[in-house]
């Protein structure tokens, strides 16, 4: 039963081989042309810039994230570019096919890419030295912007801290004279423990008419060591609250060293976006895509061919 079926198609085939080829062979030429005609060669245009950054105390921070960056390429430069060429006279079929421009970050690098026809590369090159110019001014704003705030933090820093440095010497001068004046007190009132304690004795040795004028005596002394002591308890309580507060700015001072250092560090490590890649075009090989729409085609032919045979003989056996 095979080989009956076989020697059927077989005959098939010969009887209608110049329908057979001519079919294929057509159906292969037309395929083989709208292929060659719709793949045309394609030339890449790609280029790239190096986000800015500034130093702070995590480290490098970019001027502005590169993936916003990428995303805004497309968003918002890319219709502002095109506007631009296509005031200036370029054909519609350019501007479409700019439109597909594309962008992507890796790291601090933004780049982008165009595939356009060989013909539009020089347009598609001065749409991305457009988007590029565009980007270029916005983050040389922007790292002026961040300079000149880092700067002025420094000067405030350094005056803030100067401010709190002629407060400690002020403070120094102060606690230098209360610790002149405690060791003055401390002995005034030892010597007037002494006296008291001499007019206690008298008064016990003493005669009785004299007793009221010691008594006196003694009262008065009590009185200016109770004063004594009074100015001691303040002379101390002052010299212990300037210690506190000398403490206290010396912690602040010590921050704002910090500080002053970190805008410092800003103010010198700024590091300016640049460009690393200029536009620049490249050819994009189609032989391999040509040649797999080639096979795809050749196979089409074969079978389109044999649908036609297999039409021919069904009318043909219909007829007889």
């Amino acid at each position: 039963m095979t080989d009956k079926a076989t020697v059927a198609i077989l005959g098939t085939l010969r009887s209608f081989r110049v329908t057979f080829l001519s079919v294929a062979g057509a159906t292969f030429v037309v395929l083989a042309a709208a292929i060659i005609i719709s793949v045309q060669p394609s030339s890449l245009v790609r280029s790239a810039i190096e986000v800015g950054t500034f130093a702070t105390n995590d480290g490098e921070v970019p001027l502005e994230p590169p993936e916003l960056l990428a995303k805004r390429i497309p968003a918002v430069y890319l219709p502002a570019a095109i506007t631009a060429l296509a005031k200036s006279g370029v054909q519609a079929s350019t501007l479409g096919a700019l439109q597909n421009s594309s962008a992507e970050s890796i790291g601090q690098t933004v780049s982008m890419r165009s595939i356009v026809n060989p013909a539009a590369v020089a347009e598609a090159k001065e749409l991305q030295q457009k988007i590029i110019d565009q980007i270029m001014d916005e983050e040389s704003n922007r790292s002026d912007v961040l300079r000149e705030a880092a700067a002025l933090r420094t000067v405030l820093w350094k005056e803030t801290s100067d401010e709190i440095d002629r407060q400690i010497a002020d403070y120094g001068k102060i606690m230098d004279r209360l610790s002149g004046l405690l060791p003055e007190a401390e002995s005034l009132l030892r010597a007037r423990q002494l006296e008291r304690g001499a007019a206690l004795q008298q008064r016990a040795a003493a005669q009785a008419e004299d007793g009221n004028k010691t008594t006196a005596d003694i009262d008065g002394l009590r009185k200016e060591i109770a004063n004594q002591l009074d100015l001691l308890a303040v002379l101390s309580e002052e010299r212990a609250q300037s210690t506190r507060d000398v403490t206290m700015l010396r912690a602040r001072h010590d921050v704002l060293a910090a500080n002053l250092i970190e805008a410092q560090i800003a103010a010198r490590a700024f590091k300016g976006t640049r460009v690393t890649l200029a536009p620049e075009a490249m050819p994009i090989p189609v032989g391999a895509k040509r040649s797999s729409l080639l096979f795809i085609a050749a196979v089409a032919s074969i079978l389109i061919a044999f649908g036609s045979i297999a039409f021919l003989h069904n009318f043909a056996v219909t007829r007889d």
